[in-house]
């Protein structure tokens, strides 16, 4: 019994991976193959290896810069424990309302 279930998932897993074989790179001529990103990556990158492709160099934008304000620790630590108190507070006194 057990040879004829092993034999029939055996059979079943390799029907199903011929059939999406089949649906993938043979039927409607390979049209989700031919379409398929990785594919085009991989056509220009042995473009790119072969010298038939240009690379285009990139420059950054100027437009997105992102200004980054370093602070001390001990301010932020401030922040933080102000926060708190003031959290607290606001419990507090919400137990009166």
């Amino acid at each position: 019994m057990s040879k004829l279930i092993k034999l029939t998932s055996i059979t079943a897993v390799s029907s199903t991976l011929a059939a999406s074989y089949y649906f993938y790179f043979v039927d409607r001529d390979g049209f989700h193959y031919q379409n398929s990103q990785w594919k085009k990556i991989g056509d220009k990158v042995q473009g790119i290896i072969d010298g038939s492709e240009n690379i285009n160099p990139s420059t950054p934008s100027n437009s997105n810069q992102v200004i980054v304000v370093k602070r001390p620790m001990t301010e932020t630590m401030k922040d933080l424990w102000n926060e708190q108190i003031r959290n607290t507070a606001n419990w507090f006194y919400s137990w009166g309302k």
